[in-house]
């Protein structure tokens, strides 16, 4: 009966890979903290501007019924209403343009964001892999990756004949068969 070889137990070193994991969680995690405290500062924005475009209409109806009410003819009353108009787009417009840079200043601030994210992840993944290449039987990922290509290709290699290039195998056997399907 053959007996398996264990890699031995180093703490210390499974300690260093068990920070870098956290480090990468830390940074995951306060990734996403982050991204929600922005949305509920970017849903607090757009619920001030709603509140303030239900107060510009609540006032415009007001003015409109208030126009109604103390006007004494057409005239009197298109006189009124244009002043409620007047109020009503230069109110839009101001909340129109405060919309605008919001929406300007949301954009800067995610795309920060974002870049912060990006450094907090690349530095946390690089702590990962160098810590991960002071464990035993880890490899890091460029030569892991190495290792990967080269039992892939030794295994399409295998799948020809022995002592024949891979392509050789595969041409006489289609060849052999008669075509695509065997026929």
């Amino acid at each position: 009966m053959a007996t398996a070889s264990h890699p031995s137990f180093d703490a210390a070193s499974l300690g260093n890979a068990m920070g870098a994991s956290f480090d990468t969680y830390r940074a995951n995690t306060s990734a996403a903290l982050r991204l929600l405290v922005g949305q509920q500062q970017w849903r607090e924005q757009l619920l001030k501007l709603e509140q303030r475009r239900i107060a510009r209409d609540r006032e415009a109806v007001e003015g409109l019924l208030e126009s109604l009410r103390t006007a004494r003819d057409w005239t009197d009353f298109a006189v009124a209403t244009q002043s409620v108009w007047r109020d009503y787009l230069g109110a839009s417009t101001t909340l129109w343009q405060e919309g605008v840079a919001a929406a300007m200043q949301g954009a800067s601030t995610w795309s920060d964001s974002a870049r912060d994210f990006t450094q907090q992840w690349q530095e946390a993944c690089a702590g990962a892999q160098a810590s991960a290449s002071r464990v035993p039987g880890a490899l890091p990922m460029r030569e892991w990756m190495n290792a990967f290509e080269r039992a892939m290709s030794s295994a399409a290699n295998g799948a020809a004949q022995p002592g024949k290039p891979a392509g050789a195998g595969r041409a006489q056997g289609a060849s052999a068969g008669g075509g695509q399907h065997g026929h």
